[in-house]
């Protein structure tokens, strides 16, 4: 097994932790546990909780942004962006469990600079993906033109983190069904009424 995977099977273990007991009582030597394995092990791959931590979100980001890339290949139009954009919503209880620890890292982050710059980057990167479906579907007329693509791909952002947020609070709050139905009806309100 090489260190990377090694890296990632030790992240999937405090994942694991973060979900079954939130992330302030997430230890080094929880994670170990659940990997079944020393302190040292998780020590060796991963500084300290934080770095872990960081290590895990950007590889869950980073399989979103990939999927989302990938989805655009198989779609067009609005259909695409929908699409795309349900890739990020907890539609599934393994999503739920992704969803669990980005809050809980997000709330951790408040206080500490290093780690809402973190996020910052990682809703930069998801706005210019967004951004850019936004700009072709203006360019091909299937949205209206003179609609602000920065301030849409923040309320899709916004939509989508408030639907996140939300299951997480309250699973039963919102069935995939409703999800979906919810960015189809904001898509909408972005098409052109010709």
């Amino acid at each position: 097994m090489s260190f990377n995977d090694r890296r990632i099977e030790v992240a999937k273990a405090a994942w694991q932790v973060i979900v079954r007991e939130g992330l302030d009582r997430t230890s080094m030597r929880a994670i170990a546990q659940e990997l079944g394995s020393s302190t040292g092990v998780v020590t060796h791959y991963f500084r300290d909780k934080e770095a872990l931590i960081l290590f895990a979100l950007e590889q869950v980001f980073e399989n979103i942004v990939e999927d989302m890339k990938a989805c655009a290949d198989q779609w067009q139009g609005t259909e695409r962006l929908e699409k795309m954009i349900f890739l990020a919503l907890p539609m599934e209880s393994i999503d739920r469990d992704d969803w669990k620890v980005w809050v809980a890292f997000l709330g951790y982050s408040i206080g500490r600079e290093h780690l809402v710059q973190e996020h910052r980057k990682r809703y930069d990167s998801l706005r210019q993906v967004i951004c850019q479906e936004l700009a072709d579907l203006q360019t091909a007329k299937l949205i209206r033109g003179d609609l602000d693509l920065t301030l849409e791909a923040n309320a899709l952002i916004a939509l989508v983190d408030g639907i996140g947020t939300g299951v997480v609070i309250c699973p039963e709050q919102f069935s995939a069904e409703q999800q979906q139905y919810l960015v189809r009806r904001h898509i909408n309100s972005l098409q052109s009424s010709f």
